[in-house]
């Protein structure tokens, strides 16, 4: 039995670090009283495939433990590096397996050893520790988004998060009318329970007073008229679980104001955009009405600057990074395509009869808050010179009024006003085929950016069409899949952070990190490759993992890994440029480790081992 000055100094040590600094303080008393202390020599094994299942728990107290697997063990550096507070082997002991690595002291070691029967106890007492054992970088992603959303609280009195359930929204029951009811009927009904929606049937469609003007006034219908010929549908519901920030992409994506929700089957309420923004100073129905109301470019420009500001503040919320760089994403395509609008109406061009593409991020819905253009337009075969020259025109307006935006024009030329990606159909069909024969760097590069491409406005019929015949052609080519991962292994983390070198993680050579091509780059070209070998068609980072994996490509448990780790890093993109003003920034994706927290550099180090994995994974699949 450990004395009372031995547990608290035990005890005092651990609750700095995840999971341990959030479990419960007689949990860390149970494990400070259990735990013992051993010692590992530089170069001793700790525990190995060969020795089974493990019968303890480590937990490094000083020193760094090195894991390598069987498979791993020509490659240059550990494939895992355990600093202070790191349990190991939590996988195989939940599992009841052997482990997978072979866990190595690198220097002097000290660890806590906690038994197999007291770890059992400790999962079963603790679901914050078990949690953590099940998901681990999941959990400390977790952990930084709450200490994100702390500090925005303090700072800004923000008293709701935006990742929250809708049912803490959820205020009253719905207000349902039959479907024959008559509009005055319902007019007084609305008025009476003072609610901007009805319920119509059994859960058949939704009427809103933004409905009354636009159905009821200016087709002038009698207040007779049933509500069923006027109501929305078919009703799109959110279930009481989801979170508020998938009702802000729902309202965004459908262009609604009004989310009913359901609870274990029926419906529990209506959450508005009111309920989402009734703190924040722009509601982004205010900026998709801007958009859509705006008549000239000045209009626009004030919007993209209002998307960006409201997206600094979802950043500094906490909000997870998929959600914010997919609404970031989707608020510039509405933006876009209001300006092709606009100026397809001035010169007169019929863009229905072409297709706008959108490439590079934007093309993955993965853009930050600091972008700038990629963009293509497909013209139908057989336009002539007179019209080729005509779209090229109208398209390079579009761009140069993006840039009076604020979107920047692409420094590469890549934009639909070069007359190099103003292509007819079968144009794009062919430059893609060469590029997939040919492999040389120069078409390496251009697939890192024109593969990512999807429909933007226009005939999406003409971007289906290519998508479908470059997948298939790219799948084919063995030698072009091979080039794509020599190509996608070049850029990787930085040594010091995945290697034995944690002497100098925070020395000068690793103070800067470039995060887009040391971190989220490895996880994009990845899974870009791996989407077009097995025929996957869709273009976000994350979307293709784990459409991989339910397709069997990939293990569900890797997968889910290495998607927490790109959105980690493009959560760290997003809220450096949040923090500073992205656009004079020389590099808006460099960052100093050193103004990171203790918790987000031990993320920052686990998602750079995970990006380390996944290009193991492509160097195994393509070998030399």
């Amino acid at each position: 039995m450990s004395s009372p000055t031995i547990v608290a100094a035990v005890r005092a040590a651990l609750e700095v670090h995840p999971p341990f600094s959030t479990m419960r303080g007689e949990d860390l008393e149970f494990i400070a009283g259990r735990v013992e202390l051993a010692y590992f020599a530089p170069g001793e094994v700790i525990i190995a495939p060969e020795a089974g299942t493990p019968d303890a728990c480590w937990i490094v107290r000083d020193g760094v433990v090195a894991g390598r697997r069987p498979d791993d063990q020509q490659a240059a550096e550990p494939g895992l590096q355990l600093t202070q507070g790191e349990p190991f082997p939590v996988g195989a002991l939940l599992a009841g397996r052997a482990v997978s690595a072979r866990y190595t002291a690198a220097g002097d070691v000290f660890c806590w050893v906690l038994s197999r029967a007291d770890f059992d106890v400790l999962i079963q007492r603790s679901e914050v520790f078990l949690d953590f054992c099940k998901r681990r970088l999941g959990a400390m992603l977790d952990l930084s988004r709450q200490a994100v959303q702390a500090s925005y609280a303090r700072q800004a009195a923000q008293g709701r998060s935006m990742m929250g359930p809708l049912s803490a929204l959820v205020r009253r029951e719905p207000i349902s009318v039959a479907g024959e009811v008559s509009l005055r009927v319902v007019f007084e009904t609305m008025e009476r329970e003072r609610v901007g929606s009805v319920i119509v049937g059994d859960a058949e469609g939704i009427f809103t007073r933004q409905d009354v003007i636009g159905r009821v006034v200016l087709p002038g219908l009698s207040l007779d008229t049933p509500i069923a010929s006027v109501m929305t549908t078919p009703l799109v519901t959110l279930d009481a679980q989801a979170s508020a920030a998938e009702a802000m992409l729902l309202m965004a994506s459908r262009g609604i104001r009004h989310v009913p929700v359901v609870r274990d089957g029926r419906l529990a309420g209506v959450v508005t955009e009111r309920d989402l923004f009734v703190l924040q100073r722009q509601s982004m129905r205010a900026i998709g009405d801007a958009i859509g109301f705006a008549a000239s470019v000045d209009a626009l420009a004030d919007a993209a600057a209002d998307i960006r500001a409201w997206s600094g503040a979802l950043v500094a919320q906490g909000v997870a990074a998929g959600f914010v760089t997919r609404l970031i994403s989707r608020l510039n395509d509405q933006l876009t395509r209001r300006v092709i609008d606009l100026t397809a109406a001035q010169a007169r061009v019929a863009i229905e009869r072409t297709c706008w593409l959108a490439l590079g991020s934007e093309g993955r819905e993965e853009q930050t808050i600091a972008t700038d253009q990629d963009n293509g337009l497909v013209l139908p075969d057989g336009a002539g010179p007179a019209e080729r020259e005509r779209m090229r025109a109208f398209a390079d307006t579009v761009n140069h009024a993006l840039d009076r935006c604020g979107y920047p024009l692409c420094r590469g030329g890549i934009m639909a006003g070069n007359a190099r990606w103003c292509l007819e159909a079968s144009e794009w069909e062919a430059l893609f085929n060469g590029w997939i024969d040919r492999g040389d760097p120069q078409s390496l590069l251009a697939a890192n950016i024109f593969f990512d491409f999807r429909a933007l406005a226009g005939d999406a019929s003409l971007a289906v069409t290519l998508r479908d015949r470059v997948t298939r052609r790219a799948a084919a080519n063995v030698r072009f899949l091979k080039q794509m991962s020599d190509n996608a292994l070049r850029n990787g983390p930085p040594p010091a952070w995945t290697g034995g070198l944690i002497g100098q993680l925070f020395g000068s050579e690793s103070a800067q990190i470039d995060l887009k091509r040391h971190g989220t780059s490895p996880f994009v070209d990845g899974a870009r490759l791996l989407a077009l070998a097995n025929g996957v068609t869709q273009t976000g980072t994350a979307e293709r993992l784990e459409a991989l994996a339910e397709a069997g490509v990939l293990p569900e448990r890797e997968t889910r890994s290495w998607v927490d780790a790109f959105q980690f890093l493009q959560s760290l993109r997003l809220r450096v440029q949040q923090e500073k003003a992205a656009e004079t920034m020389p590099n808006p994706n460099l960052i100093d480790v050193h103004s990171l927290s203790a918790l987000d550099r031990r993320i920052l180090k686990e998602a750079f081992q995970q990006a380390r994995m996944l290009q193991r994974r492509l160097a195994l699949d393509y070998p030399g």
